[in-house]
């Protein structure tokens, strides 16, 4: 990265840091731009980026900030700067800029999904700063706290704090990142009283810098360095330059990857699967962004298998980005066969494509926002069939043929996953597998990692690998390469990108027959229950057409905007990779994975019950009702191989899918349920009724349950009824809680007759056998 281009950045990214400093005071008493500047000058002297942040706004009322006036270099970044501002801004704040209403300074940031959906939200998210150990810092609320100038100093300060331990040089760029998301993910951008405040400073910078940079790159190919003339005084015209150039990535078979492990050394190695799989998307984007000379900023969402970025439209540009998917996918397939690929989309868009004309602008026409609504739906379209183009063809002849010449080998294979490549010597195990049993403790005890060229690591591309590294060794400065950094944020000399990971587990040294073994409750003394492993799958309903379509049945799809797609999916990515470990907590389980928009785990199967309800009615409080999502849980014996235990439980989520939204299926594909249903009608109704029947009961009381089970399962015509008074006689008979019978016997025999009711019986006992049963 050149030095006008690491200008641009941290230019352009800390542009409105000023807007923080302003609002710690009572009074306005200077504007941002000169605050910011004055407060960026004690940490750095780097004139472009004390210009930037001086120069970047075109207001005449501001004579001494105005980059009109300004005596400033043709090609200063502030130029840059300031154009990347108004294509950010004008993709979130759409309204008339100092409008009738004034200021609000005090406001807090306003939950996302309060412009998402039919119905407007009136909720807000806390005045801090972000605080990833705590989800209920992130967790909006009906309660508008005052983003009071004290709390806005302890903001500045805490940011100026991490200003103290870098340079705005490019080494630093993740350090400066991860201080800036911490200290700003939850200041609004915008404090106007007629505007919408739902998107963080941090992501309006960060958006900033991102488009500021990509410009660069589309000006600097064109040999255009007069950024006065083509950014300032011919705006208009520039925004119709198809500047940008969107990115669309997909790894298909993740989870198959995952999860295709069959015996030996499979529950081991099932959560460093997971994670080398994030890793190696991860690594992937960033050296791509490396190559492209970008930074993180332009990356729009990321996840394990799927993400977008958006990088100046140059041919140079789309050239490496094919040559990486190139190289990356000839590596997949040298270490993994067909198991992954990377299908890769990218089209070009302008800056008019995704703003909408400003309203003063004599040019403007009716029905803006839906023009511009459309142009988002039909770039993420063209985005979908370039993947799925690439899909179909994702081998090029010459591949087939060598493909085709290996033929089928034979002889030793890993016990894992059964390939006959690289084994290791006298072993029935790959060496990847090996390495990867080895890693899987590691990941949950270790915050932080490394990519080097040490061959000894997991292999990310042909010549990177990844590592644990230790405290120590950071603090001696004993480390080189690249490094991430797991579940918080960073700053100073460790430089260290943040990555957010699902990885709850409280299964000793990953052995998951601790679950199916219940041995918490053997240690207590307290019944066991069924002896079965539960497997729970999660996925959100429909994501990837709410985030194309969420934002706009509002004002004719004013808010369908780059910066809400962004900050959405930054709100749903901390939910499910990072906020799942604290939902988790005290329950017996094991979070395999969590890709951003579904998760896979492992557990006792009675705390996963209680859990998938807690994850749901936490994600519909989140989303504000907006967004649902569906479940499956599974029962299995503990010698089940992973691979069947996750097929089934995938087909039973397909099932609930299938069925409509907000579904739950339990074990079968004939159990499914609403949540609500399975909330209301099951735990908290009929299971609580035959609990406080049955719990009272004597052992040969009980044993009648299996009895009624029977006869529930024979239910076919009239005798049937018979035949149930006929069995509750003879409970009544046994019972020595007569009046708790008789509520029993009530209950019963009004469910009987309906479909629908005696098939939730039929659940809610089959919940309370499995509680009770006693197996050796």
């Amino acid at each position: 990265m050149d030095k006008k281009m690491v200008g641009t950045f941290y230019g352009s990214f800390l542009h409105d840091v000023g807007k923080a400093v302003q609002r710690r005071s009572e009074g306005r008493k200077s504007n941002h731009q000169t605050l910011g500047s004055e407060f960026i000058s004690n940490y750095t002297d780097d004139e472009q980026i004390i210009n930037a942040l001086y120069y970047h706004h075109d207001q005449r009322e501001n004579k001494r900030t105005n980059l009109r006036v300004a005596e400033i270099p043709e090609d200063s970044v502030a130029y840059l700067t300031y154009i990347g501002d108004n294509i950010a801004a004008g993709t979130d704040r759409r309204y008339e800029e100092g409008g009738k209403g004034g200021w609000d300074p005090e406001t807090p940031l306003s939950d996302i999904f309060n412009r998402f959906g039919i119905k407007q939200g009136q909720r807000y998210l806390h005045p801090y700063e972000m605080r990833p150990e705590l989800p209920s810092f992130m967790d909006p609320s009906n309660d508008k706290d005052a983003f009071s100038p004290e709390k806005y100093q302890d903001v500045v300060e805490l940011f100026a704090d991490g200003l103290k331990k870098v340079e705005l040089t490019e080494e630093y760029i993740p350090s400066v990142l991860n201080l800036v998301e911490q200290t700003m993910g939850q200041i609004p951008s915008d404090t106007a009283v007629d505007g919408e405040p739902d998107i963080s400073l941090y992501d309006h910078m960060k958006l900033s810098a991102a488009f500021a940079c990509a410009i660069k790159q589309y000006l600097d190919e064109q040999n255009n360095y007069d950024y006065k003339t083509t950014l300032l005084n011919r705006s208009n015209s520039f925004y119709k330059k198809p500047a940008f150039l969107m990115v669309s990535y997909e790894l298909v078979g993740t989870e198959n990857f995952i999860n295709t492990i069959t015996s030996q050394g499979a529950y081991k190695q099932l959560r460093s699967r997971a994670f080398y799989v994030e890793m190696l998307m991860r690594w992937f984007l960033d050296s791509l962004l490396n190559e492209v000379g970008l930074t993180a900023a332009n990356i729009l969402y990321q996840n394990s298998h799927d993400g977008l970025l958006f990088i100046g439209n140059t041919t140079s540009n789309a050239e490496i980005v094919r040559k990486a998917q190139g190289r990356f996918n000839e590596f997949l397939l040298k270490n993994f066969g067909t198991k992954l690929y990377l299908a890769v989309g990218m089209e070009e868009f302008s800056a008019e494509d995704i703003k909408a004309v400003n309203k003063k602008d004599p040019n403007r026409k009716e029905g803006e926002y839906k023009r511009v609504a459309k142009n988002y739906a039909e770039l993420f379209q063209r985005l979908d069939r370039d993947i799925d183009h690439g899909l179909q063809n994702r081998y090029d002849m010459g591949t087939l043929k060598r493909l085709n010449a290996f033929g089928k080998k034979s002889g030793r294979e890993c016990a894992v996953c059964h390939s006959v490549m690289n084994l290791l010597p006298g072993e029935n195990k790959c060496r990847l597998c090996d390495k990867l049993e080895s890693f899987s403790q590691d990941i949950q005890n270790e915050k932080y990692f490394v990519v080097n060229e040490d061959k000894a690591g997991l292999p990310l591309d042909a010549d990177h690998y990844l590592h644990t590294i230790g405290v120590n060794e950071l603090e001696a400065g004993d480390v080189s390469g690249k490094i991430y950094t797991k579940n918080t944020y960073t700053t100073g000399k460790q430089q260290a990108t943040h990555i957010w990971v699902s990885d709850y587990s409280n299964a000793p040294h990953n052995n998951f027959s601790y679950f199916s073994d219940r041995e918490w409750q053997l240690e207590l003394g307290e019944p066991t229950g069924i002896k079965r492993l539960g497997s729970l799958m999660i996925d959100i309903d429909d994501l990837h057409a709410k985030f194309l379509t969420g934002f706009y049945p509002q004002e004719d799809g004013k808010y369908t905007t780059i910066s809400r797609f962004a900050e959405l999916s930054r709100r749903i990515d901390m939910f499910f990779k990072l906020y799942l470990n604290q939902y988790a907590e005290d329950y017996h389980l094991s979070i395999i994975y969590s890709q951003g928009d579904d998760a896979f785990i492992l557990g006792a199967w009675d705390d996963l019950l209680n859990f998938v309800q807690d994850v749901r009615d936490e994600f519909v409080s989140w989303t504000d009702n907006k967004i649902t999502l569906s479940a499956a849980v599974g029962l299995f014996q503990e010698s089940t191989p992973i691979n069947i235990i996750a097929r089934q439980t995938k087909g039973l989520l397909k099932t609930a899918k299938f069925a409509g939204k907000d579904r739950i299926v339990l074990f079968s594909k004939e159990n499914i349920l609403t949540f609500d249903e399975y909330k209301n009608d099951i735990v908290l109704g009929k299971l609580r009724i035959i609990q406080e029947f049955f719990d009272g009961e004597s052992e040969r009381g009980k044993a009648f349950i299996y009895k009624l089970l029977s006869l529930i399962r024979e239910r076919e015509d009239r005798i049937s009824f018979a035949r149930l008074a006929y069995f509750l006689t003879r409970l009544e008979d046994a019972s020595s809680n007569k009046e708790g019978f008789n509520k029993f016997k009530r209950n019963i025999m009004n469910w009987f007759n309906d479909d629908k009711e005696i098939s939730q019986t039929e659940l809610a006992l089959t919940l309370y056998v499995y509680s009770i049963r006693e197996e050796g």
